[in-house]
Formats: structure tokens, C-alpha cells, sequence
């Protein structure tokens, strides 16, 4: 049977992120009889096991390894392999140069304009619509594939109605599935302060280290505070949420398709472009955290917000003109031609 071959970074300072936009490929794969094979991590083998979702093998291989090298041409040699897809921001130079030179199109999914896009046959990029120019610098003969069209979008999220905003009832925070920045605890802190009587959901993810300071808060809070913990249907939470406060990236697409209502925390230089277009499409205010949080005037934004019926509302309606989610059956249209 034909398969699909990922080589995916997944750690606790760089989460969890390329290991689910991967997974929206692997679902949408597995829907056209094509498996799916992971080269990950040791870090990311218990994620993937506890997923209810999950689809694909799982082979521990550590990035930047010539071992690794050796394990995906015995595959690629052993079995029907359509494509090799790259996610991650720390591969090297050399690692990638090794696995151009396999005989089956390397698909890089990318965020950040790397240099390693001039092996790739296949770039990626959901937020890239005004790249091309870059992008041809960098590799002029590879197969271009910018845009919303190409976002990846789990399962979940092609199956989920969305709910008006009049039939939500929770203000969400989730910092990403590790949250390296550890700005969860002293967000909910002051949150649960200023809007005592509100019914608020906090999510966190597999790779988040502080569970007992968060879960001893919870517990002491006289606000109505619900914890979820390594979350399996994030549209279910999105698609409930009548705010949310978020980490920028992945996590964005997610919210424009349950047409969420969101403050986009940008952590990373990277975050900024497409957190910033997201923010001028109506849907989501942007809230810059590079260089501190400013957790007082971030909690004044939330408020107001929050209090501002009209407004959400508008949010909501902004949000159906860029919820795109069938971008994965999209790539694989492309990979199949």
C-alpha cells in the first residue's frame, strides 16, 4: 500500500504544533486508503499513543541523525512511498541535503521562510500568499503551495457545527501544548480576579511541566475554573468558547474555522506576520508578548471585550470569510498530479 513518510520535530520547548498539522494531512491521507509512517522523537511517541485520533505508524528517530537517514531509505526501498514531509525549525543543513537526494518528492511544511527550502520539491505555507517572491530566491524550481487553501486542519475540524456566539458560554486560555513561556498560571491568576463570575476553561497540552502549581490554584479558586488537560477535541473547546485567549500560530487556523472570537498572543518573531493579517481580518485582536506580557493591560483587553456583546459578534460573522478547512485533501490533490 502507498504511504506517506514524516520526519516531524516535537519537543517541550517547541510543542506540539508540527506533530498535529501533520496528523490533518494523515487523517485526510488515511480517508484515500494511503497510510502514513512517523519518524518522531522520543518526546513525542507517548502524544501520539494518546490520541484517540491518531493514524499512521510510529518510529523512533531522532532529527539531524545520519541513523535516521539510513531508517527512511530502507523504508522508501521496502515499500510504495508517495512523499516525505519535513516540520520542523531545527533541522540542519546536512540532515536535509541527505534526504533530497531520496527518491521520493521532499515536502517541507514551513513557517519561517527556512534555508533549508532549497532542497524541497514541495513548499508549504498557509500563511504565505505574499511569499512567492521570497520563496523563489530561496528555490527557484520547487512547487509553491501558499495560502489559506492549504491550511491543515485535523478531522475534528471538518465535523464540528459552529455555534453562534449567543450559545457560548466560556472565555478559553490555552498557551499551545507545552507553553514555554509559562504564561497560563498568571493569565488564569488574573483573569479569574478581574472577571470573578465567569465560567472559564483552561487548556493545556501534554508537554506542560507546572500540572500541580495550576491544578493547587484550581482547587483554591472560588471561580468557576475548568481544567483540561492534553485536550483530544480542541474544536469542541474552540467551537464553545465565546473568547479565547491563545498563543499565535497553528492554533489560529483552529480558531478562524470554529469562528472564534480570540486575543492571538504573539511569542515569537516568526507569529508575527500571519498573527497580524489574521487581526486585520476582524476576527481576532493581536497581542504582543515578544518581549513581556504585560499581564495587567492584557487582562483590561479581555475585559472589555468580554462585556462587549456587539463586538464578539462582529468578530464571529469576520471569522466565517477565513475559515478554510479542507486544506489537507487540497495538498494531496497537488502531491497526486
Amino acid at each position: 500500500m502507498s504511504e506517506l513518510l514524516f520526519v516531524v520535530e516535537a519537543s517541550h520547548s517547541s510543542g506540539i504544533g508540527h506533530l498535529m498539522r501533520c496528523l490533518a494531512l494523515a487523517q485526510a491521507a488515511e480517508e484515500r486508503g494511503l497510510n502514513s509512517v512517523f519518524f518522531v522523537p522520543e518526546y513525542a511517541k507517548n502524544v501520539c499513543k494518546a490520541r484517540h485520533d491518531w493514524c499512521g505508524g510510529i518510529i523512533i528517530a531522532e532529527p539531524n541523525d545520519d541513523a535516521t537517514v539510513a531508517q527512511i531509505k530502507e523504508k522508501i526501498a521496502t515499500q510504495n512511498a508517495v512523499a516525505l514531509i519535513l516540520d520542523g525549525y531545527h533541522f540542519s543543513d546536512q540532515f536535509v541535503s541527505q534526504l533530497a537526494l531520496l527518491p521520493v518528492p521532499l515536502v517541507l511544511l514551513d513557517d519561517i521562510e527556512n534555508g533549508i527550502c532549497k532542497y524541497a520539491d514541495v513548499i508549504v505555507n498557509a500563511a504565505g500568499e505574499n511569499l512567492k517572491n521570497h520563496y523563489r530566491v530561496l528555490n527557484t524550481n520547487a512547487q509553491l503551495c501558499l495560502g489559506s487553501q492549504y491550511r491543515l486542519l485535523r478531522r475534528e475540524f471538518r465535523q464540528t457545527p459552529v455555534l453562534p456566539v449567543s450559545q457560548r458560554k466560556s472565555l478559553t486560555i490555552n498557551f499551545g501544548g507545552s507553553d514555554p513561556k509559562h504564561f497560563t498560571l498568571p493569565v488564569l491568576k488574573a483573569i479569574s480576579e478581574s472577571l470573578a463570575n465567569t465560567p472559564i476553561r483552561v487548556v493545556t497540552g501534554p508537554g506542560f511541566i507546572p500540572l500541580a502549581s495550576l491544578q493547587h490554584f484550581i482547587q483554591q479558586s472560588p471561580s468557576p475554573i475548568q481544567h483540561i488537560h492534553n485536550c483530544q477535541d480542541m474544536a469542541d473547546v474552540w467551537g464553545h468558547s465565546r473568547l479565547t485567549i491563545a498563543a499565535a500560530g497553528g492554533a489560529q487556523f483552529e480558531l478562524a474555522a470554529c469562528q472564534s472570537p480570540s486575543v492571538l498572543v504573539v511569542v515569537a518573531d516568526n507569529q508575527l506576520n500571519a498573527t497580524r493579517e489574521a487581526s486585520q481580518q476582524g476576527w481576532c485582536d493581536m497581542w504582543d508578548a515578544r518581549k513581556s506580557l504585560a499581564i495587567p493591560q492584557l487582562v483590561d483587553k479581555v475585559v472589555t471585550l468580554w462585556n462587549d456583546e456587539a463586538r464578539l459578534e462582529k468578530m464571529h460573522m469576520c471569522a466565517a470569510q477565513f475559515s478554510f478547512v479542507t486544506g489537507a485533501d487540497t495538498l494531496l490533490d497537488t502531491l497526486n498530479h
